[in-house]
């Protein structure tokens, strides 16, 4: 506490009539100060039981009340229903705006939901007949979140027609127009008409009459999905101007429909009167929001709009390249790295999309930005012989120098391009839904410097080589160079990864239990080759394994692995027998890697927790994704904090059930995996993460599914071996056309959300709980029949 805020303090507690009200709101800023807490119980109750003991010494009645309020919040949220009960009450004594409020949301809670709504609407209605409506923006606010809750929770129990809910939703509005939330709920409730209509389109009014044979005299009208359309996207948009708390969810959703509705005006040969009025509607709406919405938001859908470049409807196709002229205006250093593969693309009418819109670009320039954008592909240019270097076959060598092998890329440097490490690409929305001010939602990385001589070539098949730029802040930034490997799908994850971590950090329970996806950059250049961002202090989980089991003189790298094989080549029983055979050979020891690295007890204890809870949620992101080939270097574990990082996803979408032998397991859960998670194995820790993972995965399907069906919508991603032939020819593809084996993928992905399909096989089964779909999915990958079919180089021993 600084100076000044304890002086002032005392002056309020002790002179609390020489400052009024309205001051001392203003010189406390309590709810600012809040704001930077952690919203946790542990952290928040003791602040504001000191708060309500200062508001008893300043004889402030309404600032007790609000820190009973919002304790009365923090409890229910975390689960604590009597605590908060009691502070509900509290509040409710001093009167405090909004008690009441929370006390019906204590009875939903409680499932005492038809209860909560008769008491807030009788609270609501006591307002709207009140003859004089106050014009306190504050007042206003908070009437709007009561009609608002009233409103959402009349849909959620079917009490009301649509006429009145959308009456009350636009009350609601009209009261804070401004209001993020209540534009997002209009927007998706609206949604929901969307779909029913789009549903039951077609069908008629007299297919639900034919009971009566055609002799009812009600005619019920027929409804239109483009009833709602335009309205839906108009508060979706409203949603995502006026702030970004919901913005992971609507920003996808705002783009989904429109492009959905341009593929069906684009499919129709006789267009309806209705239809063309909802055309002109809809463009209105989406040009205004070009025009309303800053470019730092559109930049967090930027792969989802490069991936419909080619769009079959004019109209959408000019959307998309406004829009994508606008995020390379204002942010040139993100939007030229992630174009570069669109760019380089072998489908001519997407090169020549993109190209043109980055030539639009760089003429709107000024002479300064258009060197970068020159400089910068010259610098793709380096990049992609880089990665296509090969060492002479002559020698076998690990090391090669930049300034012999690559003295054009040398040349270049330095240059203003800005290094592409992952924090370039992430845009940093705070929790409270508004900016504040002076803060950048996308910050600047240093510039190329120079490279580093020394380049590391690996000894893998296509040999990969490790380059080190220098920064001018003088850091080192490593990237992997990698030729003759198609890097769009691990981009494509990475988004994925990203969005999930961002709703990941919005679940209290997962934020408190740090549950996220580690990601890094990923740069394709081309469609056969690019660069990721190098990550240090990793160790491939094969290699731990190998390492613990050499010291116990059980082991030996080249000889074990070859017996084992013997064992697989001469056994005749089940894959059951074999694998208790050859386990019994190597008992569980990783356990001893982590005791040998973290030998601080609290370090080891967070290093455990971080490798099971990380486990958790790629195991589960995985089974949904349907990501194979997790065989024990593709698997990281990071030698300073534990956690765990998938690498190499080319492997996706059940591809492993292709394979010559076929992936039996959703994820690997071998035995010195389990032994890691300490003496409760898959129980506790593990299986809580997993759960709640999954939960947070189902409550945002529709925004994980938006984000996946950029795979659907891009030709260039190669599902399975041999399906060149069922996707049109680079040569030929001038539009925007769906995979038909990536929609079935979506499908199973959507079933996996749903709990209806289960497994490596995508069984179909009665819907599941998240604790029943997470348990069937630890049985199946912990059985030691399904671990015996697997590819004996997967090494499911290990």
């Amino acid at each position: 506490m600084t100076d000044h805020y304890y002086s002032l303090l005392c002056l309020l507690v002790l002179q609390p009539s020489a400052v009024g009200p309205l001051q001392r709101s203003r010189a406390l800023r309590w709810p600012e100060r809040l704001s930077l807490t952690a919203p946790v119980l542990s952290s928040r109750a003791p602040l504001l039981a000191l708060r309500r003991q200062l508001a008893g010494l300043l004889r402030d009645n309404e600032g007790m009340g609000r820190a009973w309020l919002q304790h009365a919040k923090l409890c229910r949220s975390t689960g604590h229903q009597e605590a908060a009960e009691t502070s509900v009450l509290e509040a409710q004594a001093r009167s405090v705006p909004g008690a009441l409020l929370e006390r019906c949301r204590l009875l939903w809670d409680r499932d005492k939901g038809h209860r909560a709504v008769m008491e807030l609407q009788l609270v609501v209605q006591q307002e709207l007949e009140e003859e004089v409506q106050p014009n306190d923006p504050a007042v206003q606010h908070q009437r709007a979140k009561e009609l608002l809750q009233l409103t959402e929770w009349m849909a959620a129990v079917g009490q009301g027609g649509k006429e009145v809910l959308c009456a009350n939703y636009d009350d609601a509005i009209q009261l804070d127009s401004n209001w993020e939330k209540a534009h997002f709920s209009y927007a998706c409730y609206l949604d929901q008409l969307y779909k029913d209509a789009k549903q039951r389109e077609g069908k008629g009014p007299k297919s639900g009459m034919d009971r009566l044979g055609g002799r009812c005299r009600v005619r019920r009208e027929e409804e239109s999905p483009f009833d709602y359309l335009p309205s839906a996207l108009s508060h979706y948009g409203e949603s995502i101007r006026a702030g970004h708390k919901h913005i992971l969810q609507s920003l996808p959703r705002l783009l989904t429909l429109y492009f959905e509705f341009g593929n069906r005006l684009a499919a129709t040969k006789q267009v309806t009167q209705k239809m063309r009025s909802a055309q002109t509607q809809i463009s209105g709406v989406m040009k205004g929001l070009v025009r309303s919405i800053p470019a730092y938001k559109w930049l967090l859908v930027l792969p989802q709009l490069t991936s419909r470049l080619c769009h079959q409807e004019r109209d959408v196709q000019e959307f998309i390249q406004t829009l994508l002229g606008s995020i390379v205006d204002h942010f040139p250093q993100q939007a030229l790295w992630s174009m570069t593969v669109v760019v380089k693309s072998t489908v001519r009418a997407r090169q020549e999309i993109a190209s043109a819109v980055i030539a639009a670009a760089r003429r709107r320039c000024s002479d300064s930005g258009r060197r970068l954008f020159d400089l910068f592909n010259k610098l793709v240019d380096q990049l992609i012989r880089a990665c296509m270097w090969q060492p002479p076959t002559e020698r076998r060598t690990s090391k090669a120098s930049a300034q012999k092998e690559f003295r054009g890329l040398c040349a270049l440097l330095p240059l203003e391009v800005q290094v592409p490490v992952q924090a370039l690409f992430t845009v940093d929305l705070p929790p409270g839904g508004k900016l504040p001010q002076g803060h950048r939602p996308v910050s600047t990385q240093a510039t190329i410097a120079g490279i580093k001589d020394e380049v590391v070539v690996m000894q893998s098949l296509m040999k990969p080589k490790k380059i080190t730029f220098i920064g001018s802040d003088g850091v080192e930034y490593p990237f992997l160079a990698k030729p003759k490997d198609d890097l769009r799908k691990d981009y494509r994850l990475m988004d994925f990864a990203g969005t999930l971590n961002a709703l990941l950090a919005r679940q209290p329970q997962a934020r408190r239990r740090g549950l996220s996806l580690r990601t890094y950059a990923v740069l394709p250049l081309t469609n056969d080759c690019g660069i990721l961002q190098w990550v240090n202090n990793l160790v491939p989980f094969k290699h731990a394994c190998e390492e613990v089991y050499v010291k116990a003189k059980i082991y030996r790298r080249h000889s074990t692995p070859m017996q084992i094989k013997k064992m697989y080549d001469s056994h005749s029983g089940t894959r059951r027998e074999l694998m208790d055979k050859v386990l019994s050979l190597l008992p569980p020891r990783m356990s001893k890697w982590f005791l040998s690295r973290f030998q601080d007890p609290g370090t080891w204890l967070a290093a455990r927790l971080a490798f099971t809870r990380t486990n958790a949620a790629w195991a589960m992101v995985g089974h949904v994704l349907g990501l194979g080939d997790r065989h024990g270097e593709n698997i990281m574990i990071n030698a300073l904090t534990g956690e765990t990082m998938h690498v190499d996803f080319g492997c996706l979408f059940d591809h492993g059930l292709t394979l010559e032998v076929p992936e039996m397991v959703p994820f690997r859960l071998t035995q010195n995996v389990v032994d890691c998670f300490g003496v409760s194995g898959v129980e506790g820790t593990f299986r809580c993460a997993a759960e709640m993972t999954l939960q947070v995965l189902r409550d945002n399907k529709a925004t994980l599914m938006t984000c996946a069906e950029t795979f659907l919508h891009d030709p260039l991603v190669d599902w399975t071996k041999g399906s060149r032939s069922t996707i049109t020819s680079s040569a030929t593809a001038t539009q925007d056309q769906e995979n038909p084996q990536a929609k079935d993928a979506l499908l199973v992905m959507e079933g996996r959300l749903s709990g209806t399909l289960l497994g490596v096989l995508a069984t179909p089964t009665l819907p599941l709980s998240c604790e029943g779909q997470a348990a069937r999915l630890i049985q199946e990958a912990s059985d030691h029949e399904n671990l015996g079919k697997m590819y004996i180089w997967w090494m499911p021993w290990l």
